[in-house]
Parts: structure tokens; C-alpha cells; sequence
């Protein structure tokens, strides 16, 4: 018999926890008139759980795009301040094309 070593992906984790509230039955009783109802609250219950944690989730993916937009915009101002520090210190302007020069005929890259 062949075993394998789980990775950190494929070890079970409280989230993959599923509950399935009708799942153990008691074969020795009898469906009694009022299981039913009782069942049928609980999935109520469960549908109500699910649907606030759509909303939790909805709510988390809209910070995170709110975060990710602030990171890029202060990416952008970073990369400007650098790019002027580095004008400064080499002292002329940085243009599309100022990292290559041509002589004859070759693309040399100055650093």
C-alpha cells in the first residue's frame, strides 16, 4: 500500500468542516408530525447562517479592493518620488529611451 504525505493545501481545516444537521437519523424512532417542522426550522436557521456570511463576505471583498486600489495609487506616487531622486543624482532628465544608447548599430544598455 502506497501512502503520500498530505501537503499544508490538502489537510482538512475547520472551514471544511460541513454540517449536515439531518444526517445521523435514529433508525429505532419513527418520523413523528413534528420532525418535520423541527427540520425544517433548522434549515432555516442554516440558510440564514449561510446568507449573513455572504454579506460578511461581500462586505470583506469590497475592503480589499478599496486596499488594493490605495496600495497602486501609493505605488504610482513611490515610483514618481524615485524617479525624480534618481534624475536628481544623475543629474539630467530620464526619458523613455535614456537607459539605451546606439553606436554602430548596437543597443547598449547603460546602467
Amino acid at each position: 500500500m502506497r501512502t503520500s504525505i498530505k501537503t499544508i493545501q490538502e489537510t482538512n481545516t475547520l472551514s471544511d468542516i460541513r454540517t449536515y444537521t439531518g444526517g445521523v437519523r435514529k433508525s429505532a424512532k419513527p418520523a413523528l408530525p413534528t420532525t418535520h417542522i423541527l427540520d425544517l426550522s433548522m434549515r432555516r436557521n442554516e440558510r440564514d447562517r449561510i446568507v449573513k456570511e455572504l454579506k460578511r463576505l461581500k462586505k470583506r471583498k469590497e475592503q480589499l479592493m478599496r486596499r488594493l486600489k490605495e496600495v497602486e495609487k501609493n505605488m504610482d506616487k513611490l515610483l514618481i518620488e524615485a524617479t525624480k531622486t534618481a534624475e536628481d543624482l544623475r543629474g539630467k532628465k530620464l526619458t523613455e529611451n535614456s537607459g539605451q544608447t546606439k553606436k554602430s548599430g548596437k543597443i547598449v544598455l547603460e546602467y
